[in-house]
């Protein structure tokens, strides 16, 4: 049995070696071409700087217009035509028959296959079931339904409590970059992978907010007060300054496994989000001032996530974070507090993008556009689409389709983007290929040859036995 183990590690040193060559070959390839790119945007646009975010050149911009074209007769999207909220009033989402977006989220049991219901399939098992009722549960219990968009709905999105601080005294900071140094690094402490500050920007709230719960009776537990009316414009109780934005990394190994466990990737996130918000909210209030926590709801959390400099869109339409790629869940927490916002910046996500389309060949339901360059509006048009910014557009339907057909929300294209790496020098190599003009053409096959992306059964017992 040693022998066999010792013998295992030789084949993977012998393939980490390989593949380690493979990644130095792309690392001489692309190193010279790296040092022109920083000398060529340090001379060009005077609004943009020059940051470092190993292995990647970072640019900042001096707001989100100079990094996204959005059209002139752009409009706010109503929250009712997301697609998660679709599920409760749209016969074309299918919920009549239980079988709808909401119904898939949830995980309902009917959904599932028998085969996979009673765990004959690697990863459906009961132990795996438990793991991802474990890994919702903070969201469950402090926010309700935040995951499908419904606000205010628990503790830990209490509007109620958090837009009303009882400490009437306002902590003063000497000034907002001040407040944007302290704010970040209690946040951080407080849990998030990453944090970034956003202006208040009206164009990235829902023109009227959405609640599925009277339509559906859902009962959400731990709610005092829930929101009965359905439908209302959006309105904050207070004026909202500033924008904090929290980035939650998602494991990387679960990812990689079907089944619950990759669910639990997700949920995990989710119950993180909740968690966190609820504490950045509430140290918000003990300095006096007023916060609203969100995660799904109450406004487009991309965009968003894109003004707070915490990365750039993606052909997936998900923001790629610089360190965390694609693998990240977005809070949203709304303050009164005047914050220094952070710069959006570029890494070369775009023009990876063009060239790549990975994640648009694994997705089983074609579900992700195949069009070389952005556009400003879906070639196959949707209320779910929400036109007006130049990008790659989604086919949310068939999106929702192959959630419905998995039984719990899917993230092939998380898994399989070539950002989504574990952390060691050799990635770093791959990675450094992606940000690379010349390494691009590469890159892919340099992921490729890893052996990423690839979503295999037998990987629900390396998770269970991997000791790493």
């Amino acid at each position: 049995m040693q022998n066999k183990k010792n013998e295992s590690k030789a084949i993977d040193r012998r393939s980490f070696l390989r593949k380690s060559a493979i990644a130095g070959a792309a690392f001489t390839s692309i190193g010279i071409e790296g040092s022109k790119i920083v000398q060529a945007k340090t001379q060009g646009n005077k609004s943009t700087k020059i940051t470092s975010y190993f292995p990647f050149r970072v640019i900042e911009h001096s707001s989100i217009d100079d990094i996204l074209t959005i059209q002139p007769d752009y409009k706010r999207m109503h929250q009712k035509n997301t697609i998660f909220s679709r599920s409760a009033w749209d016969p074309e989402m299918g919920f009549g028959d239980g079988k709808g977006t909401v119904a898939s989220f949830m995980a309902v049991p009917h959904m599932i296959p028998d085969a996979i219901a009673v765990g004959k399939e690697k990863g459906w098992g009961p132990v795996e079931q438990a793991l991802s009722d474990a890994a919702v549960f903070s969201h469950n219990a402090g926010t309700g339904f935040s995951a499908m968009g419904m606000r205010n709905a628990g503790p830990f999105c209490d509007w109620d409590v958090f837009a009303h601080p009882h400490t009437k005294e306002k902590y003063q900071f000497k000034s907002p970059e001040e407040a944007n140094k302290y704010i970040k690094r209690a946040v951080q402490f407080l849990g998030a992978s990453d944090v970034g500050i956003a202006p208040y920007d009206q164009r990235w709230i829902y023109s009227h907010w959405f609640n599925i719960a009277p339509i559906m009776g859902i009962d959400i537990e731990n709610v005092k007060k829930p929101i009965q009316e359905v439908e209302t414009e959006a309105k904050f109780p207070f004026e909202v300054k500033s924008v904090i934005v929290t980035v939650h990394r998602m494991d990387h190994e679960s990812l990689m496994t079907p089944g619950y466990i990759m669910n639990s990737s997700t949920m995990d996130g989710y119950s993180k989000m909740a968690e966190v918000g609820a504490k950045v909210a509430m140290f918000l209030n003990s300095l006096g001032y007023k916060a609203i926590p969100a995660g799904n709801d109450t406004g487009l959390s991309v965009p968003t996530a894109l003004q707070a400099g915490l990365g750039e869109s993606s052909r997936m339409g998900l923001l790629v974070h610089p360190k965390f790629g694609p693998a990240v869940r977005i809070e949203k927490i709304y303050t009164d507090l005047e914050i220094a916002p952070d710069k959006p910046i570029t890494f070369g996500v775009k023009e990876f993008c063009k060239k790549c389309m990975k994640c648009a060949d694994e997705c089983p339901s074609n579900a992700i556009s195949r069009e070389i360059e952005p556009t400003p509006a879906p070639n196959n048009p949707s209320i779910s689409s929400h036109p007006g910014v130049t990008k790659w557009y989604q086919d949310n339907e068939k999106c929702i389709e192959q959630w419905e057909k998995m039984g719990y929300g899917c993230g092939i294209c998380l898994a399989v983007c070539p950002y989504n790496k574990p952390e060691n020098w050799v990635h770093d190599v791959a990675k450094l290929a992606v940000g690379m003009p010349v390494g691009r053409d590469i890159a892919r096959i340099l992921d490729d040859s890893f052996g990423y992306g690839k979503l295999d059964p037998d990987k629900v017992d390396k998770f269970w036995n991997d000791e790493d």
